[in-house]
């Protein structure tokens, strides 16, 4: 087992802390890590962008990266938690599959995915990824390992999907895949002049599998709100016996800046120019242009400069969104703060079971705002115009919000070993 101290930080950047970094190479040295401490957290690939996955003590699960089975012929594939979706895509796509539910970045785990229950662009369609998790091992705090799905230890079953890693340890999971027609989508992009045409969009577009938008936040007056929408349906090619997904290097952003690149001088002439560029129109595109965007640029976090940078992800139920959104976009305006990056997504009702699942029927916006110094007074605002209107916020993605945002009260897991900072943080209030 290969064990190291030193500084560790998410994909945010903030918060940083000193900790103890373990990777075993096997689940027997998982078990002698686990029983070794009283306190630790699993780790992926670090991509949740707070306090999530961060302890004194962290156990990598990058090593137990074995791909276990693949079933070409059902779409059913098993592998080990610290497999990445990246390497996935590599082996099931050219097979003619895809997952049902991907989140839009693909360097992130599979036992990632199972702690965030992470969603996509087509949730009101298809869930989050518990929906198609069919079974995966879990061990707990003694060392037992308890093989949990819907019908084996179901409880524990739903209570890991989505529940930040306070569970337990993942080593495994076995997941159902689509049949992917194409490696292509129809992406349809509507560019809305203004915050209501960009609403109306999704309302006009129900039909469409995939929907994003994003939105202008430093829009105003008659613009206020104005985006672009990006809607996508698969495309059905025929008698195609294999199917192309070509591996393409990442520009790379080689080191961190001594201040923020993105600001509000940086971010307001890029949102002009990006709103020009993505006029209304259909073509056809790849998956990783629809999906993954981010993946074009490896380290592009390190542009937010030494401070990092905290993403401020949140759900509103329906009957609140469309007033609700519009009053965040104007409490951010009047704030002095700009959000380089702002992302609307539609969402339907979660599985009656995923209790810790962060979508709920309705709309979510996603907002990555540079770490200044006035921050923190916005987040604490927009908590509470968030929690008025019976909204939540992310944890995947929390690094300085109320404990109660989330809705989830880590103290009802039990299991104290397993414990990062976001628990502490939450379960401190």
């Amino acid at each position: 087992m290969h064990i190291k101290t030193g500084t560790i930080t998410n994909w945010g950047r903030y918060p940083a802390i000193r900790a103890e970094l373990a990777t075993p190479a096997n689940r027997d040295e998982v078990r002698e890590y686990i029983v070794a401490h009283d306190r630790m957290i699993a780790r992926g690939n670090g991509r949740c962008y707070g306090d999530a996955a961060l302890s004194a003590c962290v156990l990598s699960t990058l090593a137990l990266n074995k791909v276990l089975r693949f079933d070409k012929e059902e779409g059913i594939v098993q592998c080990e938690s610290g497999v990445l979706l990246s390497g996935l895509l590599d082996l099931i796509v050219p097979a003619g599959w895809f997952f049902h539910v991907t989140p839009g970045i693909k360097s992130i785990t599979a036992g990632g995915a199972i702690a965030s229950d992470v969603h996509g662009k087509n949730h009101p369609v298809k869930g989050c990824f518990s929906n198609w998790l069919l079974s995966f091992e879990l061990m707990d705090a003694e060392g037992r390992v308890h093989v949990c799905s819907r019908e084996k230890n179901s409880d524990l079953f739903w209570q890991t999907c989505g529940g930040m890693g306070w569970t337990g340890v993942i080593l495994s999971a076995t997941f159902r895949l689509m049949r992917l027609p194409s490696p292509n989508l129809a992406q349809q992009t509507v560019r809305a002049a203004n915050y209501e045409a960009l609403f109306r969009s999704f309302e006009e577009m129900k039909g469409r599998q995939y929907a994003a938008a994003w939105i202008d936040s430093t829009s105003s007056g008659q613009q206020f709100g104005r985006g672009a929408a990006f809607f996508a349906d698969h495309i059905d090619h025929k008698q195609v016996n294999s199917l192309p997904y070509p591996v393409k290097k990442p520009l790379n952003v080689p080191f961190v800046p001594p201040f923020s690149l993105l600001h509000r001088l940086t971010i307001k002439p890029y949102n002009e120019m990006y709103f020009r560029k993505n006029r209304s129109g259909t073509r056809e595109v790849d998956l990783d242009e629809y999906f993954y965007p981010l993946d074009r640029f490896s380290n592009w976090n390190r542009l937010y400069g030494p401070r990092g940078f905290v993403q401020y992800q949140f759900c509103l139920p329906e009957k609140y969104s469309f007033d609700g959104m519009r009053r965040v976009l104007e409490m951010i305006g009047e704030s002095g703060e700009t959000p380089f990056l702002t992302v609307l997504k539609r969402h339907g009702d979660p599985a009656p079971e995923a209790m810790h699942s962060f979508p709920i029927r309705g709309y979510s916006l996603a907002l990555d705002f540079p770490r200044t110094k006035g921050i923190r007074s916005l987040i604490d605002k927009l908590d509470d115009l968030v929690w008025s209107l019976e909204g939540k916020i992310y944890l995947t993605k929390d690094a300085c919000s109320a404990p109660r945002m989330g809705r989830v009260d880590p103290r009802g897991f039990g299991e104290s070993k397993f414990s990062s900072v976001l628990r502490q943080r939450l379960s401190a209030d």
